[in-house]
């Protein structure tokens, strides 16, 4: 095996192995925003079910008492920020994912790029199909 080889193969291992780094931290950077979406939708129903007219939340390192209308409205927009990180890193992953394997020589990942139908597309199936 000749230098040149020898580099251009230790290039596309090293490429390989950034990308892998990247993919792996998307995914627990993934594992922790799902974490904190599930404890945030978990204060959001217990103060659902609160009869309080205030609430304390913790914002930051602090903890205020605060309107329990104003603490569900501030839940409700951290719930869609999460949400929006968390799409954005899958997105990204779907791009990692796909050079990665561009990289190891395989075909991309199949069934990363689905959407789900749209409501016209949905009644349209089923009015014509009975059993939905």
């Amino acid at each position: 095996m000749s230098q040149t080889e020898l580099n251009k193969s230790i290039e596309i291992i090293t490429k390989t192995e950034e990308l892998a780094d990247k993919i792996m931290a998307n995914k627990q950077e993934l594992m922790v925003m799902d974490k904190r979406r599930q404890e945030t939708r978990e204060a959001m129903r217990l103060m659902e079910k609160s009869e309080d007219k205030k609430v304390w939340i913790t914002i930051g390192s602090m903890l205020v008492k605060m309107e329990r209308q104003k603490a569900l409205d501030l839940l409700k927009k951290d719930q869609q920020q999460i949400e929006q990180q968390i799409n954005m890193i899958y997105s990204d992953q779907k791009v990692l994912v796909n050079k990665h394997r561009d990289l190891e020589f395989k075909s991309p990942f199949l069934g990363t790029h689905l959407k789900p139908l749209e409501k016209k597309e949905f009644d349209a199936l089923k009015a014509n199909l009975p059993l939905l």
